[in-house]
This record gives structure tokens, sequence and C-alpha cells, in this order.
């Protein structure tokens, strides 16, 4: 009997240390991480925002939002497309992500609304903005235009979040957040191949996504995202800016397996419409922006130009 206690004991803390000896973070995001980082930081109500501007000054503003877990580098190869263009280009980490702070959020629609509202308070006051994002971004771009359409030129979603996902198990309170630290997380970069058509192009991407992951609060801004936000049902406000009339432009790659555009597009375009466009990345995945960034590039140029600015912003052009 008292074998079996001690065999029930080591098995318990075995289970109980699983989580911290499955995960990658390895301690807090310090001064001296953040000293390495490109860009800037601004201080939010919630904390400090990593982010970076590029492109003439007094240009129209492209405010891009990443998706659920892979921080703004992801823009890499639009950034500097569009900013030869001649746009001015915001790209950040969202909470939780990158170098940005992570604190013990709800991450639902209020916390990435709010993040992108004083984001732009802070950066662009006024200003009105190209707004573009990708996967669970477009859900975020949606909401903020929802709330916010005086703030908004144009928003282009890129294969994004419209429907409530069912994450299973994850979703149970407590247990949810174990097998979450135990099993999903771990494997989650190289998973991530998966969005890709032709992952052997891109040898660093595991490497490179990791790099966030040592940071604590990452696995925990992640599992609040998927049990707080990913579990509602952003369509709502994609139907909003249908009704609000802003200029919207929906783009999928023809081969996304996580989002298959045959499955989500009709009901994206119905909702946006009457000033919705809709275009499909030939040969791309839902990574579609990075691994078929020319062809995005130039449907997100010519939705830009299509849409009419600001008098001030067009005496600045």
């Amino acid at each position: 009997m008292k074998a079996l206690l001690i065999v029930v004991l080591l098995v318990g803390v075995g289970l109980a240390w699983l989580p911290k000896l499955r995960s990658l973070e390895k301690g807090p995001l310090t001064d001296a991480d953040r000293a390495r980082a490109p860009g800037e930081f601004v201080t939010l109500s919630q904390g400090r925002v990593h982010y970076q501007l590029t492109g003439p000054e007094a240009a129209p503003l492209v405010v891009m939002v990443h998706g659920f877990s892979i921080p703004s580098y992801t823009w890499e190869r639009n950034v500097e497309g569009l900013s030869k263009a001649g746009y001015r280009v915001l790209t950040f980490d969202l909470y939780g992500r990158g170098f940005s702070d992570r604190p013990k959020l709800a991450y639902g629609r209020a916390t990435y609304v709010t993040l992108l509202s004083e984001l732009l308070d802070a950066l662009a006051p006024e200003q009105t903005v190209h707004l573009v994002g990708l996967s669970m971004g477009g859900a975020v771009v949606a909401a903020f235009s929802a709330d916010h359409p005086e703030r908004v030129l144009s928003a282009s979603f890129l294969a994004p979040f419209s429907r409530p996902i069912d994450i299973g198990p994850l979703a149970w309170p407590v247990v949810g957040s174990y097998l979450a630290k135990v099993f999903y997380l771990p494997g989650l970069a190289h998973r991530q191949l998966k969005d890709l058509v032709e992952p052997e192009r891109f040898p660093y991407w595991v490497a490179r996504y990791q790099q966030q992951m040592r940071f604590e609060g990452f696995d925990q801004a992640l599992i609040a995202s998927a049990q707080n936000y990913l579990q509602t049902d952003p369509m709502e406000d994609f139907r909003r800016i249908g009704q609000l009339g802003i200029p919207s432009l929906l783009l999928f790659g023809d081969q996304d397996r996580l989002f298959p555009q045959e499955q989500f597009a009709p009901e994206l375009r119905k909702a946006l419409s009457p000033n919705g466009q809709f275009e499909l990345i030939d040969n791309a995945g839902h990574a579609l922006h990075y691994e078929r960034s020319e062809q995005v590039n130039a449907a997100l140029l010519r939705f830009f130009q299509q849409v009419s600015v600001p008098e001030v912003l067009q005496q600045q052009g």
C-alpha cells in the first residue's frame, strides 16, 4: 500500500511538472531582449507594445495586424513592397507575442480592439488608415472597423478568422490550459508549416518562430486567445463593415487548408458587399502574404489606389 502511494505521488508530481518541462518558456521578456528588437516601443494601458514604422512620414498609413501567434515579422515581405510604392506602413506585435508585453488579460475581442485603438491614438492621432489583417488579425480589423469606422479608409482581410473555431478539450477550464501546454503548444511551430505550399523554401521558419516562445506569458496569451476569442463568432463585425460601406478587399490562397476559401469566402463576400472586392491568390496556402508576397502586395496596391483618400492626403501625395 505504501509503495502504491509513493507511485501515485510520483506520477502526480510528474504530471504537475509536465507543462513546465514541455514549455519553451525560459524567463521573462527583459530590457536586454527589447534592446535587440528592431523598431521601437510605446507604452499603452496594458503594457509596452513593439512596433515598426516604415516609409515616407507624410504618406497614407497602412496598419497591418498579424494573426493568432506569428508576430509582426510575418509582414516583412509586404512592408518593403508597400513602402517602396509610397505608403507608410505600421506593423506591431499583439500583446503576448513577439517583443510586446505579456499581461494577464482576457485576450478577447475587447483586448485587441482597445490595443489597436490606443496604438493609433499614440502613433497616428486623428489619422484615417488602411487596415490589413491576417487570419485572427482579420477579425481584429473587422472589430475595430465596426467600432471606429471614422478611423478607417479601407479594410483588407487575408484569410480571416470569421467563424467560431471548435478547440475541443482546450476549451475546458483548467484542464484545457494543461492540455494546451503539454500537447498543443510545443509542436505549434512545426504545424505551421502546413500553412505553406512550399515549406522547403523557408528552412528558418520553425527556429525563428520559436524565439518568441522563450518569453514567459506566450503560452497563456495563446490559450486565452483561443478560449476567449477563437470560440466567438466575428461575422457580425464583417456584416457591419458592409452595412457601413467601408471599402474592403478579401484575399484567400487557393490552397488554404486552415480556412478553405470555398467554405469561408462566399459568406464573407456576402457580408462585405456592396463595397467589397475578392481575389484568389494562386498556389498559396494560409500564409499567402508571405509565400506569395508579390501577388498579395500587387492586390493590396491596386485596391488602395481605388480607395478615395482625404483631401489632405491627396495633397501630400
